[in-house]
């Protein structure tokens, strides 16, 4: 029974992630490659500007592989947590079809932005180590690891800001000024050790932080002090992921009652 039930939802899932892909993007031109090709823009732009402006090192470090590793998982951030507000009022609709749950449309939203995130990382990567501009990870495996704490803590954020914008519009009007300021705390473009020691603890607060040093530390290995926690990240993201899911169990529970 539990194994249908999980069929099943991944085939409501694969259906809403195609109903996205064509919403947004549509049936013409690119289609779905666009769910790649726009990140890679906005990548493509902030590469080319940081170089001409910054040179080719920030901090004696490679500058290509420091702001790419900064600024697509960002993006990551910003499109997940921005597209969810108001994402289940957007789809009301589709839960008169008794398979279909807020649940369904949270986890495609999940799937949806982060397959788009890893084709683009995969894409620019590639290109950049053929030509000559990024090494290959010291270390795969840790790497890996901080892109997965990254992705779990935005899905925890994005299940709170999901549930909570459907029972406060102030949510969306906060979200816009929030996501922006706490850009220089995020981890994206600074990291701990750049900061001095009386404010890294207080650096140090923000989860998504310890997901980026770890990232960095996957790529350019021991050569510099590098500072993050497993449990720490792992901690917030569990809880923000609890919480956002039973908030979302309450609008389901609203929404069948409206």
């Amino acid at each position: 029974m539990l194994l249908d039930t999980l069929r099943l939802q991944g085939r409501v899932t694969g259906a809403l992630i195609v109903r996205e892909l064509h919403t947004r993007y549509g049936r013409d031109n690119l289609g779905f490659l666009w769910l790649m090709i726009e990140p890679l823009i906005f990548a493509a732009g902030v590469l080319f500007m940081w170089r001409v402006l910054r040179g080719a090192y920030d901090h004696d470090l490679p500058l290509i592989p420091l702001t790419l590793f900064g600024y697509l998982p960002l993006l990551l951030i910003r499109h997940m947590a921005g597209h969810a507000i108001y994402s289940v009022r957007d789809n009301g609709s589709l839960l008169y079809h008794r398979q279909v749950t807020v649940l369904s449309i949270y986890f495609s939203r999940v799937a949806f932005e982060t397959a788009g995130n890893i084709l683009a990382f995969a894409f620019a990567f590639i290109v950049l180590y053929v030509t000559g501009e990024m090494d290959w990870p010291k270390n795969m495996p840790l790497l890996y690891l901080g892109y997965f704490y990254l992705v779990w803590y935005t899905a925890g954020v994005t299940a709170v800001l999901m549930a909570l914008s459907e029972r406060s519009e102030l949510v969306e009007k906060l979200w816009g000024p929030y996501s922006y300021l706490t850009i220089p705390l995020s981890g994206a473009y600074i990291m701990a050790l750049w900061v001095p020691p009386p404010w890294r603890e207080w650096y140090l607060l923000m989860p998504s932080v310890h997901a980026y040093e770890m990232m960095r530390s996957g790529y350019f290995g021991d050569i510099l002090p590098v500072f993050w926690s497993q449990a720490y990240v792992a901690f917030w993201s569990a809880g923000l992921t609890l919480l956002g899911l039973w908030l979302l169990r309450d609008t389901q529970r609203h929404l069948a009652l409206g």
